[in-house]
């Protein structure tokens, strides 16, 4: 199991077994195939299950370099009870889909776009209509003169 602290982003590898008796245990973590030093670990106590059996488990904290991503970390376990040893390879999880992140900004983008536009559409109407008097056609002089007509965008 692997687990990050939000507040500082540090990273714990565990190792559990649960549910085996007689209480003796053999728990080892193995980083890219080597034997990760007992002094590195912290290494629960066997504790006793509701049902009789017992459970253990191993924790390592991960520094920068040794984070998942970028080694093969193995627990493995043997027990008096078994003649074969077990061993689980923590593969890291799917990192954060890139599409997903696209898409999240770009609609982020588009609202902000649209909002803007929206606020300058506003604006620009209100300015027209404070000003309306001013662009209203004049009326044709009396001397039969025909006023000009302009079309053009604004």
């Amino acid at each position: 199991m692997l687990k990050t602290h939000p507040e500082s982003g540090a990273q714990q590898m565990s190792c559990l077994a649960t549910g085996f008796y007689p209480r003796h245990i053999n728990m080892t973590l193995l980083r890219d195939g080597q034997t990760v030093p007992e002094e590195r670990l912290i290494t629960g106590e066997i504790l006793p299950n509701g049902d009789g059996t017992y459970q253990q488990r191993k924790t390592l904290s991960l520094s920068v370099e040794e984070r998942p991503e970028r080694h093969s970390y193995t627990c493995t376990v043997t027990h008096t009870s078994q003649s074969n040893k077990f061993d689980i390879t923590w593969e890291p999880g799917p990192a954060p889909d890139i599409t997903f992140i696209a898409v999240a900004v770009s609609v982020v983008v588009s609202v902000i776009m649209v909002l803007v536009l929206a606020v300058a559409a506003f604006i620009k109407r209100k300015r027209r209509s404070a000003g309306g008097a001013r662009d209203e056609p004049r009326p044709a002089s009396r001397s039969g003169r025909v006023p000009r007509i302009a079309i053009g965008v604004t």
